[in-house]
Formats: C-alpha cells, structure tokens, sequence
C-alpha cells in the first residue's frame, strides 16, 4: 500500500469495516478483459481469513466467467463522505472513507446444508440481525451461492 498513514493494520478493525460495509465489488477477467459486478454479501471470520458468502442467479456472465477462472478480487467501501476544500487550496477536497480490498477464488457451494448457512450469512449481515431465515425451496434451488475465503486482503481508511 503507498499510503502506509492511510492503511488499517489491525485485523479488527478491517473486520470492523467489513461488518459496516452492504456491497462488495467483485472484480473478474473475461478473456482477458475486466469485468466487474456489484453484490450484497455475508462474512464470516475464520481466525484471520475473511471468508465471504455471495448469491446470485445459476447462470449469467458472471457464472460463466468464474466457471473459467475462479480467480477474483474484491473490494467494498463505506462512510463515504464528501470533505470540502476551499478555492485556495483545492487539493484539501477529499472523501473520507473506509474500505477493503483483496483477493480470492470463488468456490461454488453446492451442499444444501452449507447453501443455506451461507445463505443465512447473508441475510443476517444485510439485515443486521441474528435471525435464522428458512428458504422457499423454488427459491433456494434457482440460487447460486459463491463462497470466497482470502487471507489476502488489506483495510485503509482515510479522515
């Protein structure tokens, strides 16, 4: 990371800014092209990999592109905070924001029971609730569900 003074070092604290965050920015290649997606997603931590739980559709580019080359990065933002300058500095407009970013391979979860765990993940971090949810089995059976464990991943923050 260049700025080292923006950087999050404290494996807390990415994860602090990972529970705030609502969308992760997966970003793919497609024949050699960049490809980018906006999802919601859930996370769960495992001693200190990040392991995220994304869902979509069973088919689309996106399915095609990761059935390819499961490999990805993400990244996910918050706070996002205009800070204004002044005229005679106009450098000093800024954004404040946190954010994470890192990289992974996608596994695809096909075990039901692993399916709706991740599921749940999901829907509790979206939700910001403890609830345990129950899918409508049409529903559960037109879903994917992505999960992507990484132990690559960095926070920054900027005020």
């Amino acid at each position: 990371m260049r700025r080292k003074d923006r950087e999050v070092e404290d494996l807390n604290g990415i994860f602090d800014i990972v529970e705030r965050c609502s969308v992760v920015h997966l970003g793919m290649v497609d024949n050699g092209k960049p490809y980018v997606v906006a999802l919601n997603f859930g996370y769960e931590r495992d001693r200190d990999d990040l392991i995220l739980y994304l869902h979509c559709a069973t088919e689309g580019k996106k399915i095609d592109i990761l059935h390819n080359n499961p490999d990805m990065y993400f990244q996910m933002d918050c706070v996002n905070e205009f800070i204004k300058g002044t005229a005679e500095r106009p450098c000093s407009y800024c954004w404040r924001f946190d954010s994470v970013m890192g990289s992974g391979q996608v596994e695809f979860v096909d075990n039901v029971q692993e399916k709706a765990y991740a599921l749940n993940k999901l829907m509790q971090h979206i939700g910001k609730t403890n609830e345990t949810f129950s899918f409508p089995s049409a529903s559960f059976n037109r879903t994917c569900v992505l999960r992507v464990r990484s132990n690559d991943f960095t926070g920054k923050h900027r005020e």
